[in-house]
């Protein structure tokens, strides 16, 4: 934790990224054995950490098809701040979303030194429905909604930091993900590019028990503008994961 914290002290001091706080939950809980019911929340400031920026509600169901397999489908809540010309207001995007999991062990190191990992990687399609707003009485109105379809592919390796045997029980443990973001359809309605986000991702966690993990992480976000020029936001986020 103490290195996250450095990482993104010296990276801020040195740069002219923003720095946002996020505070997330989720929790998975088994109907069967084989399909979870999850639900995910979410609460982001601002870059300057003044007020909310972002609240997001994320729900839907995945079926284990094997031990490496999982697929899923469900829905995405998110009210964030606009500005426009100087007025602010919030905006729903409402999403529907396709996902698929692939998950593997990779071993580091053999012999009596043999330490299991675990790499993931997610694929996610969202169909976003986006508001059309302008500003009007000095509110944000919005006018109608748009549609476009965004692909995000995610890689993320959990590396325990303690001896496992068979299965990852309790302990510290290291994530180290990343995530790339591309609009395959509605580009005209967002900034114009297909490519257009990238989000890494590092951090440490504890598992209590099979059940709960508690994670503190520092993300690198950078978002291509219309103007083509990429943005870039240091995020520190606070995460408890449930397993029901």
């Amino acid at each position: 934790m103490l290195v996250i914290v450095g990482m993104v002290a010296g990276y801020y001091a040195h740069s002219q990224a923003a720095l946002s706080g996020w505070a997330t939950t989720n929790n998975q809980i088994a109907i069967s054995k084989r399909v979870i019911y999850q639900l995910e929340a979410s609460v982001r400031s601002d870059p300057k950490r003044q007020h909310l920026q972002t609240f997001l509600l994320r729900t839907g169901a995945f079926v284990q098809l094997n031990n490496q397999w999982s697929v899923g489908a469900g829905y995405c809540l998110t009210e964030a701040r606009r500005t426009i010309n100087g007025t602010t207001g919030f905006a729903a995007e409402h999403q529907a979303l396709e996902q698929v999991w692939f998950s593997h062990a990779v071993n580091l190191g053999s012999g009596t030194r043999k330490h299991t990992t675990i790499m993931r990687h997610r694929l996610r399609l969202e169909n976003r429905f986006l508001p059309k707003l302008v500003q009007e009485n000095n509110s944000i109105q919005r006018t109608g909604t748009v549609f476009a379809n965004r692909l995000r592919y995610q890689i993320r390796q959990q590396i325990p930091l303690v001896r496992v045997t068979t299965s990852f029980e309790r302990g510290m443990y290291l994530i180290l993900q990343n995530e790339l973001f591309f609009n395959v359809s509605g580009q005209q309605y967002l900034n114009g590019q297909v490519f257009d986000q990238n989000r890494s991702y590092v951090a440490t966690g504890y598992r209590f028990n099979r059940k709960i993990d508690l994670e503190l992480s520092y993300m690198l976000r950078a978002v291509k503008e219309p103007a083509r020029r990429w943005s870039k936001e240091s995020i520190l986020q606070v995460t408890a994961f449930s397993r029901i």
